[in-house]
């Protein structure tokens, strides 16, 4: 870690909870380790107009899928009742379904973004960055947890 780095305090960490195989605590340079996507993204913003930024970072399915998500091999589309808590240190919370996220189902290329218009966020935490949103309240900035869980069992 450079001198700067320390000197402005440590690196934020992502608790990665839940029914994973592989829980685990992440830093932004944790992230690097996966394939980078690049974003250009532009959302309406209520109070100050349409916003553009560049993100990059890695892939949240990738993230996750490397956790090893608890799915049951031997249930057809089990992994279509998993839902994914994420929480900001801002309080901002925002739930999404594993099939959004999933390339067989909905695709969508949700990033855990390590950058914003190319500045580094050691220090404050990825971002959660949804470029097909039409508005930024989904974007949430200093992500502190992420939680997966299957929110149906079939008790019979």
């Amino acid at each position: 870690m450079s001198q700067a780095v320390a000197a402005a305090g440590p690196a934020a960490e992502i608790a990665l909870t839940g029914d994973l195989a592989r829980p685990a605590t992440l830093t932004v340079r944790d992230l690097l380790a996966w394939p980078q996507h690049r974003v250009g993204v532009s959302f309406e913003c209520a109070t100050s107009g349409v916003r553009r930024h560049r993100f990059a970072g890695p892939l949240l399915h990738d993230v996750l899928r490397d956790a090893g998500p608890g799915f049951d091999p031997v249930r057809r589309k089990d992994r279509l009742r998993f839902l994914i808590a994420l929480s900001g240190v801002d309080g901002h919370h925002v739930l999404l379904s594993w099939a959004e996220i999933d390339p067989d189902f909905g695709r969508a290329a949700v990033l855990l973004a390590v950058s914003v218009d190319d500045t580094p966020l050691d220090l404050a935490g990825p971002q959660l960055v949804l470029p097909r949103d039409r508005c930024g309240a989904r974007h949430i900035s200093g992500i502190d947890t992420i939680r997966v869980d299957g929110c149906y069992r079939d008790y019979s």
